[in-house]
């Protein structure tokens, strides 16, 4: 983190930090709570989550990473940590947020969800983070095409929790592919066959990209993260071939390492 962090500085970007809280990716189907924090009480996980919070910013800071914005969670529409109640995620929430105010007081606080597409959900989650007094800067979402709703979508429930709250909103998360090809010998996300608005072309790729990014700045967003530019499929002639090389530099989704942890997601897909 630090790495990408000073190299972010030094060509003049700003640095969004995605704390997960957990020791695999965190997202809607799991928000497992890290081994290291599975015996505390939900005091004692508040406490440890300002401090690793607080800990990994100032590591950032000594090194002269000019941090924007600090994310606390990764999609948590259902829990935070492998707290599921919004009492419990409330509490991390808000300790995860003092700890960014106490170390970094420059950057903003995100929170961040997903499935734009629900009825009702992100009402739901803005009014929740408000009853329970959760102090944030910023509300994030993923989008992708083939799963979450349509643009004009998007573009209501946003408004609606910056018109309502008074927030920052953007979106963190979003993509489109360029090919239908499979070029890592691993399963595609997107098929030929999944639905996507757009061509599965390098040219449909960009219309996409343009189209989020304006119609985030039609209802007055910060702006678009495109997940994640910086992936590309590269490797050698087979599958068996890639994934000695995942598995040695930790190049691919997760090593074999990682199913110890997580039984049901990184031990089937690394």
């Amino acid at each position: 983190m630090v790495e990408i962090g000073k190299r972010a500085t030094a060509n003049g970007m700003k640095l969004l930090v995605d704390f997960h809280y957990s020791d695999f990716w965190a997202d809607p189907g799991k928000q497992m709570v890290p081994l290291a924090w599975k015996d505390m009480d939900i005091g004692e996980k508040e406490t440890a989550l300002y401090t690793f919070t607080c800990e990994s910013l100032q590591k950032l800071k000594d090194a002269g990473v000019d941090v924007g914005m600090v994310q606390i969670g990764n999609e948590t529409n259902g829990g935070l940590a492998g707290e599921t109640s919004w009492e419990n995620m409330a509490m991390l929430f808000s300790a995860g947020a003092k700890a960014v105010r106490d170390t970094l007081p420059g950057a903003l606080v995100a929170v961040h969800f997903t499935n734009p597409e629900k009825p009702g959900a992100y009402a739901y989650y803005g009014q929740q983070l408000a009853e329970y007094g959760v102090d944030y800067d910023v509300f994030a979402s993923s989008y992708y095409p083939m799963w979450h709703g349509s643009l004009e979508n998007l573009q209501q429930v946003l408004k609606a929790i910056k018109e309502t709250y008074g927030k920052q909103v953007l979106v963190a998360e979003t993509a489109h592919p360029y090919t239908a090809e499979d070029l890592d010998f691993h399963p595609n996300t997107v098929t030929a066959d999944s639905q996507t608005p757009y061509p599965k072309t390098v040219e449909g790729q960009a219309a996409w990209v343009q189209d989020v990014a304006n119609a985030v700045s039609q209802i007055g967003g910060m702006g678009v993260f495109y997940w994640e530019g910086t992936w590309v499929g590269v490797g050698g002639d087979s599958y068996e071939e890639n994934l000695a090389i995942w598995e040695k530099y930790g190049s691919g989704w997760a090593t074999s390492f990682a199913g110890e942890y997580d039984k049901r997601d990184a031990a089937q897909w690394y």
